[in-house]
């Protein structure tokens, strides 16, 4: 046992050694550079054990705002989940990042989304991701949403209202928000209907959520040992899933324009060839994730925004029920969405105000120039 022990400690310590050694001559290579302001923290780990606390404490601007505030810069230095970084900040920052999309910059993800999530749409590049992106896209650009999801919109949400809203004397906004969101992403992706496979999805879900972000350590007890149990289980309940609708579709019991399961496993790409299971999978996994969370977040800061507002509250009030007068009981359509132009502003101003996200990755193609500063190609 003590032989064991003693050498599990010098190959840890061997291992800590190389990395220590890797980190040094990183700093090495990059002290002659014109590099933004910043630290890179603690070897190895760098800032990112601040950058998770800022997240479960529910501020995760305060990681940024502390640095951009202490360097004076609108640009800064870090070292996160092992990778070194350039934090832009600020509108003008967005601006350059998303108007250089894929000419200086491209889509890139930290491992833990990687591995959770496997091969998809947010996680593909090239023409791998090209392919997947017209397949998605098609059910979910303009034209999908009206032919296809208002109706279900408008039926989901009066029933979530009617069961979880009215004759209620409190009710907490979030953890009803995501309910809501989750269930209408099921409907309008998979036609899910069944409120128990709903609501075990969803619990699967939050133990996701929580390790998505994360140090990618699988030990059990951590974020992401729990949220890859999580993920294995959700994948084989819509491995299930998707085997009925293909079988549902061969018997021509299912559309294949009826939601996005079954558009992509009957629509082949440019090249003849079909989505394989474990894609569509990890693809619906993908929007479940992005479709729901931060819709949640959204709908709450609204909420809160209308309750401390009360003038607003009435115009948005007002203009809602105009519409609804108009309808005598009939599904909204995407005339009457056209008309809340309040209600919108609305919603824009909060999401501009209270961004439901803090930010998203990128990665540098090529070296990059900003504010004065060298962005050195491969930094995130």
């Amino acid at each position: 046992m003590a032989i064991v022990f003693i050498l599990a400690s010098l190959i840890i310590l061997v291992l800590l050694v190389n990395l220590t050694i890797k980190f040094t001559r990183i700093l090495s290579r990059t002290k002659s550079l014109n590099l933004p302001p910043g630290s890179y923290g603690w070897p190895i780990l760098g800032e990112t054990l601040e950058f998770l606390r800022a997240g479960l404490d529910g501020t995760p601007e305060k990681f940024v705002k502390e640095r951009s505030d202490k360097y004076k810069s609108q640009v800064f230095k870090t070292l996160l989940m092992g990778e070194n970084m350039a934090v832009f900040c600020g509108s003008s920052g967005n601006k350059f990042l998303f108007s250089n999309e894929n000419k200086l910059v491209t889509v890139w993800w930290p491992s833990s989304v990687r591995q959770l999530l496997g091969p998809c749409l947010a996680t593909s590049g090239g023409d791998e991701g090209k392919q997947m992106r017209k397949m998605v896209s098609y059910f979910l650009g303009p034209d999908a949403f009206t032919r296809l999801y208002i109706k279900t919109m408008d039926l989901v949400s009066q029933q979530h209202i009617k069961n979880h809203w009215q004759g209620k004397e409190e009710v907490k906004v979030f953890p009803t928000s995501k309910s809501y969101t989750f269930e209408l992403a099921c409907r309008l992706f998979m036609s899910l209907e069944d409120p128990k496979q709903i609501s075990e999805l969803a619990a699967l879900f939050n133990i996701f959520l929580k390790g998505i972000i994360s140090i990618p350590v699988n030990f059990i007890g951590t974020r992401f040992y729990n949220a890859k149990k999580a993920t294995f289980a959700i994948k084989n309940q819509l491995r299930e899933i998707v085997r009925q609708r293909r079988a549902a579709l061969e018997c021509k019991r299912a559309a294949p324009w009826q939601d996005l399961l079954s558009h992509l496993l009957a629509t082949p790409d440019e090249n003849g060839k079909f989505m394989s299971e474990s894609v569509i999978v990890n693809n619906i996994i993908m929007l479940l994730f992005a479709g729901h969370d931060t819709s949640s977040v959204a709908i709450t800061m609204m909420m809160k925004n209308l309750a401390e507002i009360p003038e607003v509250y009435e115009k948005v009030l007002k203009e809602q029920m105009e519409i609804a007068s108009s309808k005598g009981g009939e599904y909204l359509e995407w005339e009457d969405i056209q008309k809340m132009r309040y209600t919108w502003n609305v919603v824009s101003e909060t999401m501009r105000v209270m961004p439901p996200i803090m930010g998203a990755f990128r990665e540098a193609l090529t070296d990059i120039r900003y504010q004065g500063y060298h962005i050195p190609k491969g930094w995130k």
